[in-house]
This record gives structure tokens, C-alpha cells and sequence, in this order.
């Protein structure tokens, strides 16, 4: 869910005090950074009321259902507004019935059921004893937020089993252990910027990250690949592979369930090594962000082209590299990736496309890190 989750309230006029009960819990819940949709204050005398419904019902990330007995029987009956609004309802929950759109608020009910037929088989908030409001409130406000009330534990070890050496056969496994002993104790999500962060990653990218031909630690951006080392260089800046990075923070992010860890990176921008020009506003137009290739030999900076061709110019004549020279890359402009285990639920290719543009609207401060959390949480489990 993003920050502020938009939601429709569909309620039954029953006595004014229960008009002013729905406005008060829809400006609590406005005053906590949730977009509401009323008809208190979003229809005007002679407004389309139907079309309000329509639009409110399928526009919106959640419709709260507040159950009293007169709501109850319009909706069974099919009646009035509300009755209108159940058609729309049942219409949506027969196409997804896994979906989570509608959360049932049971306020005034004495008879059973206390939701309406169509909601019958749908967890609720109870509402109904005024003195247990607040607790109720926040209830709502973790749910609308997609933020569990009690988090599910990490799954801990066998306690009857020796150590054994790292596993290298399920990268899921090897990944979480590392993620554990370079951030210990983080559940949900947790910053560290600069020196701090470049410690924690060498912890979890320390050696070996290669056995044979299985690799299972990747770095994610919609182009992937798995990454071989990682050195901690002078001045904030580290080598990952042939990347250079100028780390400006990370976020270590464990999600409850082990296969799901990953880590966030976002890194400065560099100055260019001046070898060529680069249309830096072009790059960051098509991909979302800036970089130059280039290699050292012989503590020298020489072209991408060069490292290609295998040779270079050294006082005018040509040199063979022999192999000798350093592949690297930096990047122009600020850049964010993801590290993570290669069997990751994160690795779905059909998610590739979607996590490169997420990736790019957080640098462009467009969308946020818990707009990734939230869709990674979704991603189905990948059985390798």
C-alpha cells in the first residue's frame, strides 16, 4: 500500500448520531494520512449519486463496510443506496475473491451474521464498544497500511544441529545467514548510511560468494547478474565486481519469511574520468541513470574501446594488454540497486520490467522504498 492509501466508506444513513460517527472515524483516519472518500464531503446537493458510488467503489485502494442491522438487511435485500453499492461489490468480488479490498466495521449489529451476506466470509474490526475505539482505530490503520500489528518472527535454526558450513546449495539459505550476521536483531526495515553501510556489506559479500558454478548472491536492477566480490576502497567508495560505488546508504530489509531478505543500495554520483563526453541528461532519459565505462592498466585510464580492441596507445605507439587490463564502471549520476539471494522471489522475470522503472521513481523521489517492500512482499516464492 503506498503512504497514503485512498478509501471509500459505505455506510447506511441510519440516525444522525451514526452520520456523525462515520464522519468522526473518517477524520481520524484522515488525520493519520489516509485519503477518504465521504459522502459528507465529497457530494453536493444535485451531484450524480450513483455514479459517486460507482466511481468511489472501483477507484479506490480500500472500502471500509460499516455493518449495523439496517446496513445488513438493505445489503441482504438489495435496497436503497446500499443495495446498489452490494451489486457493485459482489460484481467485483466474483472476478477476485482473494482480494482484500473490502474490510468489514461491525458498529450497531444485535443479530447474526453482523456483516452482510456478500462479506460473510471476510475478517473484520469491531467497532462497537466505544471505549475500546482507539484500539480499534489502530487496528484499522495497520491493516489499511499493510503494516502486521505483530509481525511474523524470522524462522529461526534447528537447535539440535551442529554448525554446519555455509550452504551454497540453497541460495536462499546462504543469503539469509549472511543477512543475519551483517544485520542482526532487523525486522522490517533498517537504514545505515555511509562508512557504516560499507562494513555491513562486507560482512554479507564476504568471501567465498563463488563455489564451482553456483552463485547465490545477485545484484537486481532489471539486468542482473550474480556478483563474485566485493572490496572496500578509500573515501566512502567500494568495488563491487567491476562496479565502482560511492555508497550513500542502505536499507536492510527482512520481511518475516527468510527467502525474502534483500538489501537496498543507493549510491552518489561521480565525476567523470574525463577519457570522453557523455550525454549524462540523455542516459538518465532512457535508463534512469548515468555511467562510463572504462579500465585501468599499468595505473593508467584508458577507453572501454581500448580495453575491447586489447590494446592501447602509449606514447603514440600501440601496447598489447595482454589481458593485464581492469574492467570498471562508474556511475555519473545517482544510482540504486538491490542485493539479494539468486533464488529471490525478487528474481521473477516477470518482474524485471516493473522493479527497473520502481528502482528509477525512487531516485527521481517519484515512488518510495516501501512502495518496493510492499510489492516484493507479494512476489511468489520461486522453487529453483
Amino acid at each position: 500500500m503506498n503512504n497514503n492509501p485512498r478509501i471509500f466508506i459505505s455506510y447506511s444513513h441510519d440516525s444522525t448520531e451514526h452520520i456523525n460517527w462515520t464522519r468522526k472515524l473518517a477524520t481520524d483516519l484522515a488525520e493519520n494520512g489516509v485519503e477518504v472518500l465521504l459522502d459528507q464531503w465529497d457530494l453536493s446537493l444535485g451531484a450524480n449519486l450513483t455514479h459517486f458510488m460507482e466511481t468511489s467503489l472501483t477507484s479506490t485502494d480500500r472500502v471500509l463496510v460499516i455493518c449495523t442491522d439496517n446496513y445488513n438487511l438493505k445489503s441482504n435485500n438489495g435496497t436503497g443506496g446500499v443495495g446498489y453499492e452490494k451489486t457493485i461489490l459482489t460484481s467485483q468480488l466474483l472476478h477476485d475473491q482473494h482480494t482484500l479490498k473490502y474490510i468489514p466495521i461491525i458498529r450497531s449489529v444485535t443479530n447474526e451474521p453482523n456483516v452482510p451476506t456478500c462479506l460473510s466470509a471476510r475478517l473484520y474490526v469491531d467497532f462497537s464498544s466505544d471505549n475500546l475505539y482507539k484500539n480499534s482505530l489502530q487496528d484499522l490503520l495497520h491493516a489499511l497500511y499493510e503494516i502486521p500489528k505483530h509481525p511474523k518472527p524470522q524462522i529461526g535454526t534447528n537447535p539440535f544441529l551442529k554448525i554446519q558450513p555455509e550452504n551454497f546449495e540453497r541460495s536462499t539459505s546462504f543469503f539469509h545467514d549472511r543477512f543475519c550476521s551483517a544485520f542482526p536483531g532487523v525486522r522490517g526495515t533498517a537504514w545505515y548510511d555511509a562508512s557504516d553501510a560499507i562494513n555491513r556489506l562486507e560482512i554479507l559479500l564476504k568471501p567465498p560468494l563463488v563455489k564451482g558454478n553456483k552463485h547465490p548472491v545477485w545484484w537486481w536492477r532489471g539486468s542482473n547478474l550474480h556478483i563474485k566480490n566485493f572490496i572496500k576502497k578509500n573515501d566512502g567508495i567500494a568495488a563491487m565486481d567491476y562496479h565502482e560505488l560511492f555508497i550513500k546508504k542502505i536499507a536492510a530489509i527482512s520481511l518475516g519469511d527468510y527467502y525474502r531478505d534483500f538489501v537496498y543500495i543507493e549510491t552518489h554520483k561521480q565525476a567523470p574520468t574525463g577519457l570522453g563526453e557523455y550525454d549524462i541528461e540523455s542516459q538518465i532519459a532512457f535508463k534512469g541513470y548515468a555511467c562510463e565505462e572504462y579500465a585501468l592498466f599499468n595505473n593508467s585510464v584508458i577507453t572501454r574501446e581500448d580495453y575491447d580492441d586489447g590494446a592501447t596507445l602509449s606514447n603514440g605507439q600501440p601496447v598489447d594488454l595482454n589481458g593485464e587490463a581492469e574492467l570498471k564502471r562508474r556511475y555519473l549520476s545517482p544510482y540504486n540497486f538491490l542485493i539479494a539471494a539468486s533464488e529471490s522471489p525478487i528474481g521473477n522475470p516477470s518482474f524485471d520490467q516493473e522493479l527497473r522503472d520502481l528502482m528509477n521513481k525512487i531516485l527521481t523521489g517519484e515512488k518510495k522504498l516501501e512502495d518496493l517492500i510492499s510489492r516484493v512482499n507479494k512476489l511468489p516464492r520461486r522453487h529453483n
